[in-house]
């Protein structure tokens, strides 16, 4: 491996004034918003609502503090614009006190993106992400072996979300000790889909972390082995098609880095058909495929979700019914729309649903502005940039955007924080951004793989 294509190991300046305070203060809100039931079944729904106003109070200060107020420059107008429309809904919803609430809540997650923006780089964020992640997962790992094997039955929460001394169904135990019987896992978040999700992102952090030496290479390989068991045990079919997504996007990024405007077009022209040719025959086998998966061939009830979630939609067509990200329990028409197995549930499990649902085709399109600018700004910075860093940005939201075609977790708490965070600071000046290299991603991970082949013998 030579100079021209070596990784430059980046050390963080450990004693830049406020790097401790910021850093904790972003990895405890991250972890909070990340493994959100984690919390609430530890402290109660009152713990959780202080610890998040601590939180909000904190990163506020902090903005203060840095004058963080230049960045505001780089927040795009569709998340102004969908923002604003979200406390305009207050107007005509069929729940204005909660669509207050949530608009305002809302709000406060967008502002913890904004801090995110405005105060870390891209490698600090990767850094702190990766830890937490690594952290979920190992308690994760750990809360499952001491279910399975010492304890051999499901853990029930401190703090219960159910009435009585039994939950009503297994979906209520923190976990359910199925690490060693074959069932999917739940882990410290609490929920097998939400585990995998956790891990998908996990996965892509640590593989760029691999690439650019952001830590031993050990605790990589070990962050990964993690991650990826996490996403098999936690079988999650939204998540297996979000990470093919994540990998297609990788290979065609970086196999369009450095080509000129025709051949990158050319390659994004072939990815987007087969995308399509696959999604295609997904739709025609889907009984063979999600069987493969363990599900049954309407996704374990979406589609009946999704005919009620329409038939709402319907009676609101242009306006929706106000905003509420997750449905709140007790408000109609949500309350006891949706209960699979004595559990009732609170999404439409599709994000663009929910938007459409909630806010209407103008807040929908809205959102889907948002989404495509967000992109395509990504996209350009992973492909213009020789740095691996700049992967992991685009990676993580075509993940999240593709995982969204089943659960709306993209609306709220992490899942928002990350859109949020990347709508903004994807539109930093390049300067702010790390020198770029003399040689290509591609070349780099060429040069990479020539490094690990044996050495031949000479000929005699």
């Amino acid at each position: 491996m030579n100079a021209l294509t070596k990784p430059i190991r980046v050390v963080f300046n450990t004693r830049e004034k406020g790097y401790k305070s910021k850093t904790w203060l972003a990895s405890g809100a991250i972890f909070t918003l990340m493994a959100g039931d984690a919390v609430r079944y530890s402290i109660g729904w009152w713990g959780w609502g202080f610890l998040l106003g601590a939180l909000v109070f904190g990163f506020v200060a902090l903005m203060v503090r840095n004058r963080s107020e230049v960045v505001l420059s780089e927040v795009p107008w569709p998340l102004w614009a969908l923002l604003g429309y979200m406390v305009l809904s207050s107007i005509w919803s069929a729940y204005a006190a909660v669509t207050v609430l949530a608009s305002i809540l809302q709000i406060a997650t967008t502002g913890f993106g904004f801090f995110l923006a405005a105060l870390f780089s891209w490698r600090h964020l990767l850094r702190i992400f990766a830890n937490v992640i690594r952290f979920i997962l190992a308690t994760s790992f750990l809360m499952e072996f001491i279910a399975a094997a010492i304890l051999h039955g499901p853990i029930a929460p401190i703090f219960k979300n159910y009435q009585g001394d039994v939950p009503p169904a297994p979906a209520f135990y923190w976990v359910q000790g199925n690490l060693f019987n074959g069932d999917r896992i739940q882990g410290i978040v609490g929920n097998s889909n939400l585990l995998a999700y956790v891990a998908m992102i996990g996965f892509v952090v640590f593989a760029i972390e691999f690439a650019i030496i952001g830590t031993k290479r050990w605790v990589n390989l070990l962050s990964i082995l993690a991650a990826v068991s996490a996403i098999l045990l936690a079988k999650s079919a939204g998540i297996g098609f979000a990470m093919a997504a994540i990998a297609v996007s990788a290979v065609v990024s970086i196999a369009a880095e450095g080509k000129d405007r025709d051949t990158r077009h050319r390659y994004y022209r072939v990815a987007w058909a087969s995308a399509g040719t696959v999604a295609i025959l997904v739709l025609v086998f889907r009984a063979e495929v999600f069987e493969f998966f363990g599900k049954s061939p309407d996704m374990t009830g979406r589609s009946g979700i999704w005919k009620l979630v329409l038939g709402l939609i319907q009676e609101r067509p242009w306006l929706g019914w106000g905003w509420t990200s997750h449905w709140v329990p007790g408000v109609k028409p949500f309350e006891g729309l949706v209960v699979i197995n004595h559990v009732p549930y609170y999404q439409a499990h599709n994000a663009y649903l929910d938007v459409y649902l909630q806010l209407g085709i103008i807040g929908a399109l809205l959102f889907a502005t948002l989404l495509l600018l967000t992109f395509i700004k990504l996209w350009r910075l992973a492909v213009r940039h020789t740095v691996a860093l700049y992967l992991w940005p685009v990676l993580v939201f075509v993940g999240l955007v593709v995982w969204s075609l089943t659960e709306s977790r993209m609306l709220i708490e992490i899942g928002w924080v990350l859109l949020s965070l990347f709508a903004i600071k994807v539109n930093e000046p390049e300067e702010k951004l790390e020198p770029r290299g003399r040689s290509s991603k591609r070349l780099r991970i060429y040069s990479f793989t020539k490094f690990f082949k044996p050495a031949q013998k000479p000929e005699k």
